[in-house]
C-alpha cells in the first residue's frame, strides 16, 4: 500500500470516531458548563448597590423636571443645572485613581464604595430639609452645585462597583 493510501485510510477511522459525551469531556480538562451557583449573593450584593447609586440621579430626574417648570423662560438656567451631570460622562478622567489608590486595610473597591456611599448620604440628609428653599429663592446654582457632587459620588462608586463586579463575578 502506498503512502498516500495509508493516510487515506487512517482519515477515514478518525472520520467514522464518535463524539465524546459531555461527561468524557469535562474529565479531560474541558471547561465546565457556565453556572450561577454560588453566585447569588454576590449578584444580590451588586443588585443592591447599583441600586443605592440609582436613587439619586433618580432624584436628580424629578428635580431637573421641577427646574424646567421654574425656568421654564429661562434655558441658561435650565442648561446650568444640566451641568450637574457631566461627572458620569467624565469618569473616564479619575477612574484610572480610583484603581490604584486604596487602603490596604479596607480593601481596593471598599476604600472608595464605602466613603462614597457614606457622602452621598450626608449630601442627602443636607439637601432633603433645604430643597424647598432652592426652588422659593430659584437658587439654581447652588442646585446644580449640590447635584453635581451627587453625581460626581455616584460616577466614583460606579467605578469602583463595576472594578469590585469584575472580580467579585465568575468568569
Amino acid at each position: 500500500q502506498s503512502s498516500s493510501g495509508r493516510d487515506a485510510s487512517a482519515g477515514a477511522s478518525k472520520a467514522e470516531e464518535k463524539p465524546k459525551s459531555p461527561e468524557k469531556r469535562k474529565s479531560r480538562g474541558k471547561t465546565p458548563e457556565p453556572s450561577l451557583e454560588g453566585e447569588y449573593g454576590n449578584i444580590c450584593l451588586l443588585l443592591l448597590l447599583y441600586i443605592m447609586q440609582a436613587i439619586p440621579m433618580g432624584l436628580f430626574g424629578v428635580v431637573n423636571m421641577e427646574v424646567k417648570e421654574l425656568f421654564k423662560d429661562s434655558f441658561s438656567e435650565q442648561g446650568t443645572f444640566m451641568l450637574a451631570a457631566w461627572p458620569f460622562s467624565l469618569k473616564l478622567l479619575w477612574a484610572p485613581l480610583v484603581d490604584s489608590i486604596y487602603f490596604e486595610r479596607m480593601g481596593r473597591r471598599k476604600s472608595w464604595m464605602v466613603p462614597a456611599q457614606l457622602a452621598i448620604g450626608c449630601v442627602l440628609l443636607y439637601l432633603a430639609p433645604r430643597i424647598e428653599g432652592f426652588f422659593a429663592a430659584r437658587d439654581v446654582s447652588s442646585l446644580t452645585a449640590l447635584f453635581f457632587l451627587l453625581y460626581f459620588l455616584c460616577a466614583t462608586q460606579d467605578i469602583a462597583v463595576d472594578g469590585w463586579a469584575l472580580t467579585m463575578l465568575r468568569t
